[in-house]
């Protein structure tokens, strides 16, 4: 079983952002999630070479559809471990095709946001999260997002996330407008077992859209800084581009022993 590599991805200041594991083997694709990797968190299954790249992304053995971090983690495994500069290199997801790199930035992904369509009602999601929200709007389908916009920042911010549950199948994305222009966002997922996410960049792609669309001046054509305000934190940068968002995140290898033995795996 191949080794782990342990990426972090969305760091910065004050910022630990997500971490991925990352199990490599050139072929064959995978098929199934191995027995082992089952508890494994954040676990990046990838596989091909350059120009037919695959990866899968998994949470204790559960698959996750979208993965804004998971791609930059393997941006940065081309890059460093496999000696190859990406340049708008091609990854098949399990939500299509995406376009990533690495340059002397960092390491980006293009992704094409969701449809976003207007709330029927805020008065329920007022009450869900018992705080203001200037506006918001339905990202994808009933099993995608919801984004709210708040008039108050995130830090304290306390989700009912039984209620959600309850009443919605979607994910719930927050943000607040600061005046700078930074964006503070957090994003919780409790039906899918995730309460909230640490550095989420395909979270971060729905709320640079709706910011372009709701304040063309400030968001349209200028670079995005989205502070996640989790526990954790994460540093995001985003800018529009047609259909398209381009996502930026800082990247560091941590493929030492100590931080791998607990994943490190030999074929039986």
């Amino acid at each position: 079983m191949p080794k782990l590599c342990t990426v972090d991805v969305f760091y910065g200041p004050q910022a630990l952002g997500n971490q991925h594991h990352i199990a490599y083997r050139p072929a064959p694709a995978w098929s199934e999630t191995p027995s082992q990797y089952q508890t494994v968190p954040n676990l990046i299954l990838m596989s091909g070479r350059s120009g037919a790249f695959q990866a899968q992304f998994l949470n204790y053995g559960r698959p996750v559809r979208r993965c804004g971090s998971g791609n930059l983690a393997v941006a940065a495994y081309i890059n460093e471990k496999l000696k190859t500069k990406p340049i708008n290199e091609c990854l098949l997801t399990p939500a299509g095709e995406i376009q990533l790199g690495f340059d002397h930035e960092s390491a980006y992904y293009f992704d094409r946001p969701l449809t976003q369509r207007p709330l029927r009602s805020l008065r329920f999601w007022r009450r869900l999260i018992s705080r203001p929200v200037i506006n918001g709007c339905y990202c994808g389908g009933r099993n995608d997002y919801v984004l709210l916009e708040l008039a108050q920042p995130l830090t304290q911010l306390r989700l009912n996330s039984g209620a959600l549950c309850q009443f919605s199948q979607r994910a719930l994305i927050v943000i607040y407008r600061l005046r700078s222009g930074t964006v503070q966002l957090r994003y919780f997922a409790p039906q899918y077992g995730e309460a909230e996410d640490a550095a989420t960049g395909s979270a971060s792609v729905q709320a640079a859209a709706y910011l372009r669309t709701q304040y063309p001046k400030r968001y349209a054509h200028q670079s995005i800084e989205i502070k996640q305000c989790s526990p954790a934190g994460g540093c995001l940068y985003l800018k529009n581009y047609q259909q398209y968002v381009l996502i930026r995140g800082q990247t560091a290898m941590r493929d030492n022993k100590a931080i791998c033995s607990s994943f490190d795996y030999t074929e039986e």
